[in-house]
């Protein structure tokens, strides 16, 4: 919405239900290098026990407890602020400003009709 567009309108998400379906096709292209890698160091650090758990019998799932979420989003909001390289920018940015930057390129895309440059973690 910042950037003028519909949180409606998408590409590749889509359904009966109002949801902000262009929020879920722009957030793909940073499920990998944001998501599951952060998931997969969380794992390999052995950041949460099995103590963190609960099985919720009502909804069949299993939770993480409420101590334990606090925990994962103190740390996914400093996987957040990382500071990363983008293209179109000469500093460091963090992951938010890159998903902006791209949010940008992809309005360009739209607007101008200039071939969309997905999002690539260089390290």
């Amino acid at each position: 919405m910042a950037e003028g567009l519909s949180p409606y309108f998408a590409n590749f998400h889509y359904g009966e239900d109002k949801k902000p379906y262009l929020a879920f096709d722009l957030m793909e292209e940073f499920r990998s290098p944001v998501v599951d890698s952060f998931v997969v160091k969380l794992i390999n650090n052995s950041v949460f026990k099995l103590t963190d758990f609960e099985r919720v019998v009502s909804t069949g799932g299993i939770y993480l407890r409420s101590e334990a979420r606090r925990s994962f989003i103190e740390q996914f909001e400093r996987r957040m602020n990382e500071q990363i390289s983008h293209p179109d920018i000469q500093s460091p940015v963090s992951y938010r400003e890159a998903i902006q930057l791209q949010v940008r390129r992809y309005k360009r895309s739209l607007v101008h009709g200039v071939p969309y440059q997905p999002f690539l973690r260089t390290v």
